[in-house]
Order: C-alpha cells, then sequence, then structure tokens
C-alpha cells in the first residue's frame, strides 16, 4: 500500500512537472515569436525609410531652359551735339576782347558762342543734365540753364518759348524750345541762339566740345 501511494504522489509530480514545463516551453515560444515579429516589422520599417532616404535626393537631368537675353538700355550720349541743324556760327567765344554789341551801343567781350538758326526753330539739348531754371528776361528772351552731367553749367538763351522747367532732367537731343525771331540784345545777328558755357565758375568755348 505504501509503496503504491508513493508511485502516485510520483506519478502526480511527474504530471505537475510535464504540465508546468509545456507551460514555460509554450510560453517561451509565443515570447520568442512575439519578439521575431517585432524585429522582422522594425527591419521591414528600417529597409523601407532607407528606400524613401534614397529616392528624395534623386535628380533628374532636365536641361535647363534657355532663357532668352534681357534687353538692355542704349547708353547716354557722353559728347555733346550741336543745339540747332545749322552748324553756322555768327559770333564766336572771345572772353578777353571788347567787341562793339550794336544794339546795345557798347563794347564788351562775348564769353558764349552765337550759333544761326530759324525762328520757330527746335532749340536742343547738348548734353543730358538737370534744368536748374528757365526764365524769360527783355533782353535775352527765354533763358534755360542746364546742370549737365560732366559737372559743366550750359544756358540757352534766345528762345521764344520753353518745353522744360526747374529741376527737370534732360538727356542729349531732347527739344529744350523754340527759337526767337530776333534776340533782343543781339538783334544785328538776325535769329540765333545764344550759348553759354562754364566751368569751374568761368566761361569756356563750346565750339570744340561739339
Amino acid at each position: 500500500m505504501a509503496k503504491n501511494g508513493r508511485i502516485h504522489r510520483a506519478l502526480n509530480q511527474a504530471r505537475a512537472f510535464m504540465i508546468d514545463y509545456a507551460y514555460l516551453v509554450t510560453l517561451a515560444a509565443v515570447i520568442a515569436i512575439i519578439t521575431a515579429s517585432a524585429l522582422y516589422t522594425r527591419h521591414l520599417r528600417t529597409e523601407t525609410g532607407i528606400q524613401a532616404a534614397a529616392k528624395a535626393p534623386e535628380v533628374h537631368n532636365t536641361p535647363s531652359p534657355t532663357l532668352a537675353p534681357l534687353p538692355t538700355l542704349a547708353p547716354l550720349r557722353a559728347e555733346s551735339l550741336w543745339p540747332l541743324e545749322s552748324q553756322a556760327v555768327l559770333r564766336k567765344y572771345d572772353s578777353e576782347t571788347s567787341i562793339l554789341w550794336n544794339t546795345l551801343g557798347c563794347f564788351q567781350p562775348h564769353p558764349a558762342l552765337d550759333i544761326a538758326g530759324k525762328a520757330d526753330e527746335i532749340v536742343r539739348c547738348i548734353h543730358s543734365g538737370v534744368v536748374l531754371l528757365a526764365v524769360r528776361d527783355e533782353l535775352w528772351g527765354w533763358r534755360i540753364q542746364i546742370e549737365q552731367e560732366d559737372g559743366r553749367l550750359c544756358e540757352y538763351a534766345g528762345l521764344s518759348s520753353v518745353f522744360v522747367s526747374s529741376g527737370q532732367s534732360i538727356t542729349t537731343g531732347q527739344a529744350l524750345g523754340t527759337l526767337l525771331d530776333m534776340l533782343p540784345c543781339e538783334a544785328e545777328l538776325g535769329p540765333h541762339l545764344h550759348l553759354t558755357l562754364w566751368e569751374d565758375g568761368h566761361t569756356i568755348d563750346p565750339e570744340p566740345l561739339l
């Protein structure tokens, strides 16, 4: 009897051990499966991320479109031009020798250039600059003074009308006004432009610069 009881207990213990062992093996297998699944999923995500990152900087060798060159502005003329169509000089520049001014009835130098023209002829700017003043007086008709881009000051006298005003920017060749039929203080010369040019506060001969 006692011997049978011991055998029975041994069998029960063995059975319990087998059950515990089977439970542990099953649990270990489940854990192993979960771990393997997690690692595999992580591996897949890593590969996907690498592939996506590899595609991001992909550059196609598409030729750039050919752009048409931008239009450029023609540069302003640096040289001066004649203010009237005629280049006939009636009275030359002379800042030292006194000559007779018939209309005024006096002797004095002529620090300007008198250029022959026609009544109502267009007077043009000889050099780009800014208008300093445009005034009219009894002796000179309309006078326009322009501070040129080259630093010189130029005055156009003997105009019957003007197309510009003080402070206006002027370009070479632009119309300034029209010519009088007779300049009051030089009536003996007929219609002409009285052109005076200053440099560093002193008059200079405009003709060599035209």
